[in-house]
């Protein structure tokens, strides 16, 4: 007697590639072994393509992990917030887990006429799981910047090239940056056992270095790096492919730029 099969449940991801490779005539028996299902699942599967083709469309993105297509037990808030938290994204708004579940309570009690919903933890991860949501730590500065200044200053820097006649050779670019040598990450990997994870002030040691380079990258001028000690025993009796120089705080400063 054959072994019994361990019960599995496919993502909506995992059908709609299934659809798709019956449409393109694969045999339901190979995706059974490969999906590890019964060839019932795979007859039903195909009975609910329509069902299953119209929930993708209706997705933003993807259906990410989701295995059913029943709706959420609260659809019609559920609905509300999920176009809010869109239109928040779109302005790159930063949401967290406490406005979310803060904006679930508000669109609850206006829809049903009651404060009875919580919004818990519990609940917040399945509605990110509903709609693909994740996490992801906000980074850079690009947002700040005004991209309105772009097209002009581009015209203009056109122009002045254009009356001095200059070539690739004399154009020069220069940019600086931080690096804060010290500091540690700010994610980290636990053990099992471990609730969390206790961190030490954050060190703010810094290092500040400039790169020059000619528009067609012939020419690059030695890296310019800016500390706060003068006389750095590390680089003693050293020749060190850099030019090092120091300010109070370890960063550019009009002397240092215009006299390096």
């Amino acid at each position: 007697m054959a072994p019994k099969r361990k019960h599995k449940t496919l993502s909506i991801k995992q059908k709609s590639e299934i659809i798709e490779r019956l449409n393109k005539g694969e045999s339901g028996k190979v995706l059974v072994a490969e999906y590890g299902v019964g060839r019932s699942t795979i007859c039903d599967i195909k009975k609910k393509k329509a069902k299953i083709d119209r929930f993708i469309g209706q997705c933003e993105s993807a259906p990410g992990l989701r295995k059913t297509l029943r709706k959420a037990e609260y659809a019609e808030m559920e609905t509300r917030l999920y176009a809010w938290f869109c239109r928040q994204r779109s302005r790159h708004v930063p949401i967290s887990y406490e406005i979310l579940s803060a904006k679930a309570r508000q669109f609850y009690t206006e829809t049903y006429g009651n404060d009875n919903f919580r919004a818990s933890r519990g609940w917040i991860c399945n509605f990110r799981k509903r709609h693909s949501l994740r996490a992801l730590k906000v980074c850079g500065e690009k947002l700040s910047n005004d991209q309105s200044v772009v097209n002009p200053f581009l015209t203009t820097f056109k122009e002045k090239v254009r009356q001095l006649n200059l070539v690739a050779t004399q154009i020069y670019n220069a940019d600086e940056s931080a690096l804060y040598w010290k500091m540690l990450p700010e994610k980290t990997l636990v053990r099992s056992q471990e609730k969390t994870a206790p961190g030490r002030k954050i060190s703010k040691e810094r290092v500040t270095f400039l790169a020059c380079c000619n528009a067609n990258g012939s020419h690059k001028l030695k890296m310019l790096v800016i500390g706060k000690a003068k006389n750095p025993r590390a680089f003693k009796n050293a020749d060190i492919p850099v030019e090092y120089k120091s300010s109070a705080n370890a960063w550019m400063t009009t002397t240092i730029f215009y006299y390096t």
